[in-house]
């Protein structure tokens, strides 16, 4: 059961209502500059570690998730502002009037860690070259070991 902390500020077009929880796992990881770049720092709280079930893929300078079987290491921030998912869909290039043409889907996704979770994630919207799967799943861990 959700608590206050957990809750949406009512207004009277929007009354009381759960926060939206994001899945991370690449630029917008904790540490590495994404969400203070954006300016949606004040408007997060990290939650905490999880795991997406999928296939991560090395883009360059940023990863792209795709589904498979692996796990892809993430991490989960509650959207204190609702208005940061439209942020957030423009930074991944994700508009919802043209899915075939964005370059990520958002898609709300059951997480393997916490176990029967839930959180929206952008879900990479091309085929990548399978040459660059990171194996672990894990964007901070490959940064390191690439550099």
């Amino acid at each position: 059961m959700a608590g206050p902390e957990d809750r949406v500020a009512s207004t009277p077009e929007a009354p009381d209502e759960p926060l939206l929880r994001v899945a991370v796992y690449g630029s917008l990881l904790r540490g590495l500059g994404g969400i203070e770049r954006l300016g949606i720092a004040d408007r997060m709280r990290f939650v905490g570690p999880c795991l997406l079930e999928g296939e991560l893929f090395d883009l360059g300078d940023w990863p792209g998730m795709r589904p498979g079987r692996g796990p892809v290491v993430g991490e989960i921030h509650a959207l204190l502002d609702r208005d940061v998912l439209g942020v957030l869909d423009q930074f991944e290039d994700y508009d919802p009037a043209d899915p075939r043409g964005s370059l990520y889907l958002r898609e709300r996704v059951r997480l393997l860690e916490p176990a029967g979770a839930f959180a929206w994630t952008y879900v990479y919207n091309r085929v990548p070259d399978a040459s660059t799967r990171i194996p672990s799943g894990d964007w901070r861990r490959w940064r390191t070991e690439r550099a």
